[in-house]
C-alpha cells in the first residue's frame, strides 16, 4: 500500500542514489528507504515537502489546478479538468466546489493587483465559454431524448402551452460585476434540472433596469448571485432597491465561497432575504419556497369532474 504512494520518477531517482553510494546493497535498499522518507514527510510538518516531492497524489486542488491552468493560458486543459471533475460529481458539486472557487480566486487576485487587465478578462472569459459551453451541449442531449413524432406533437401543442405557462420562474441577477454574472449562469443551470424557468440576466442590465424586469415578469423567486471579495456590499445594494420596490417578491442571495458565518452576513444584508453560500443550498431554498406554488398549480391542473346524472326512460 505505502509502495503504491511512490512516484515512479521518485524510485528511479532513489534507486540510482542509493547504488551510486551503496552500489549493489543500495540498489536493494532504493525502494523500503524511499517509502520511509515518504512516511515522514506524511506525518512530520517540517518535512512536508519530501511527500511533495516523492508522492503521487496532486499537488493542488482541482480548483487551484484549473486556476493554475487559466493563468497559464492553458484553455485546452483547464477545460479537460472541468469535464474530469463532471465525470466523478454533479454538475451543483462541480460549480461549488471547483469553479467557483477559481473564479473567487482570480477576482480577489485581480482585486489586490496581482492579477493583471488581460489575464482578468482572459479568465472570465474562458470559464463564461466553458459553462456556456456545457449548457449547449446539455440542451442538445435533452432535444434529442424528449422529441416527440409529428402527431404527439399535433395532439399535445394545447397541453404543452398550457404547462409552460404555468412553470415556475425564477430570475437570477448578477450584484454588480462580470464574475456575479459568470454565477449567475451557473446557478441557472443548476435550477433548469427542476423544471423551471429560469433566466440568468446580464450585468450590462442597470440596478432599476433590473428591478423593472423582475416587475415585468413576475418572477416567483429572485436570486441575487455575489461573489468575493466584495459580495455582501454589492448584493446588499441590489436586495435593497428590489425590497424598497417590489416588497413581496421573494430574495435569495448566493454569497459564493462565503468564508465566514452567514448569519452576520444576513444581518448586514437584512431586507429579509435567504442567504446561502453554495448552488446545492440555494436549489433547496428556492424548491422550499415554490413548493406551494408548486401545489397550487398542480390542483388547478386537474380537472373538475361534475356529477353524472342518469336520466331513465319514460314508460
Amino acid at each position: 500500500m505505502a509502495r503504491a504512494l511512490v512516484s515512479a520518477v521518485a524510485v528511479l531517482v532513489a534507486a540510482v542514489f542509493w547504488m551510486w553510494l551503496w552500489g549493489p546493497v543500495g540498489l536493494l535498499l532504493a525502494t523500503p528507504l524511499t517509502v520511509c522518507v515518504l512516511v515522514l514527510g506524511k506525518h512530520v510538518p517540517q518535512l512536508s515537502f519530501l511527500d511533495i516531492l516523492l508522492g503521487t497524489e496532486p499537488v493542488f486542488e482541482p480548483q487551484e489546478r484549473i486556476y493554475q491552468r487559466l493563468l497559464a493560458g492553458d484553455q485546452e486543459e483547464a477545460v479537460e479538468l472541468f469535464e474530469d471533475s463532471l465525470a466523478h460529481r454533479s454538475l451543483a458539486q462541480v460549480y461549488d466546489k471547483v469553479l467557483i472557487p477559481a473564479l473567487a480566486l482570480a477576482e480577489t487576485h485581480w482585486q489586490l493587483g496581482e492579477l493583471n487587465e488581460g489575464k482578468h478578462k482572459f479568465i472570465l472569459q474562458t470559464l463564461k465559454e466553458m459553462i456556456q459551453d456545457h449548457d449547449e451541449r446539455q440542451q442538445d442531449v435533452q432535444t434529442d431524448e424528449d422529441t416527440p413524432d409529428a402527431s404527439k406533437m399535433d395532439k399535445d401543442s394545447g397541453r404543452i402551452g398550457e404547462t409552460s405557462s404555468s412553470r415556475l420562474s425564477i430570475l437570477c441577477l448578477p450584484a454588480r460585476t462580470e464574475a456575479d454574472e459568470i454565477t449567475a449562469m451557473m446557478l441557472a443551470q443548476v435550477l433548469q434540472t427542476s423544471g423551471c424557468l429560469v433566466q440568468a440576466v446580464s450585468v450590462t442590465s442597470l440596478a432599476g433596469e433590473m428591478v423593472d424586469l423582475v416587475d415585468q415578469q413576475t418572477a416567483d423567486v429572485v436570486c441575487v448571485s455575489a461573489t468575493p471579495p466584495a459580495a455582501v456590499m454589492h448584493a446588499r445594494y441590489l436586495c435593497k432597491r428590489l425590497r424598497d420596490q417590489l416588497p413581496e417578491v421573494n430574495l435569495v442571495v448566493g454569497l459564493w465561497d462565503a468564508r465566514g458565518a452567514l448569519n452576520k452576513a444576513r444581518e448586514r444584508i437584512g431586507c429579509g432575504a435567504i442567504v446561502v453560500a453554495t448552488l446545492a443550498d440555494a436549489k433547496e431554498q428556492i424548491s422550499l419556497l415554490t413548493q406551494p406554488r408548486a401545489r397550487r398549480s398542480e390542483k388547478d391542473a386537474q380537472p373538475e369532474y361534475e356529477p353524472m346524472v342518469l336520466v331513465g326512460a319514460q314508460p
